[in-house]
């Protein structure tokens, strides 16, 4: 579970990490193994109703975050009303949040989604992911689980486009106390999504 700091603490139990919950878990390795079960069936249920009339816009983002966690917290698909920060990493200040959601999925519109680059080169379509991956991080709308949402949303524009679901699990192995994929994360923030792209160009493999 993220260690967040926010203006207002107020989505937590009291003294601990661990978000109030509809089903009033207060054992984090219980919760973690319920957002896991749930991430898989949000997994199941976007990609069996994928189809060319799948609109990879707002909507649908925060429709995945909605659908697939809203079993267990009542801010599933609901934009933060707070700031939060983590580390010495401040994502979007609230009072911009709605205005730069906008502007990302307006720029993400333009390029029709990144529903055109079944047939570009993988190195092209990597770019793409890494930039939007970027601005979504740096955006970090909701008050948790941003960073799996983030990846769902762009397994389903991979699976889309021919490719399976983007391999992160080298990024994601915990080195030295952190992973790949957090330090690429943490240069979103500053404007650099090199080591993102490495992570997303190495990770795609087309769909046999």
């Amino acid at each position: 579970m993220s260690e967040y700091t926010q203006d207002k603490n107020y989505i937590y139990y009291e003294n601990t990490n661990i978000p109030i919950n509809k089903l009033n878990i207060r054992n984090l390795q219980k919760l973690e193994e319920e957002e896991r079960k749930l991430l898989l069936e949000g997994y199941e249920y976007f990609h069996k109703n994928l189809s060319e009339e799948t609109v990879f816009d707002e909507t649908y983002f925060r429709e995945l975050h909605r659908k697939t966690f809203n079993k267990l917290y009542d801010f599933a698909g609901k934009y933060r009303n707070v700031n939060i920060s983590k580390g010495y990493s401040t994502f979007c200040q609230v009072r911009f949040l709605e205005q730069t959601s906008k502007e990302i999925f307006r720029n993400l519109a333009e390029e029709n989604y990144l529903k055109d680059y079944s047939d570009n080169p993988k190195e092209e379509f990597a770019k793409k992911i890494a930039y939007y991956m970027c601005e979504l991080i740096a955006l970090h709308p909701f008050l948790e689980l941003n960073g799996r949402i983030i990846r769902l949303f762009f397994d389903m524009i991979a699976t889309y486009n021919g490719y399976e679901y983007i391999d992160y699990q080298a990024a994601l192995k915990i080195k030295d106390g952190d992973n790949l994929f957090i330090q690429a994360s943490i240069d979103c923030m500053t404007g650099n999504e090199s080591q993102m792209y490495q992570i997303i160009l190495n990770g795609l493999k087309k769909a046999e």
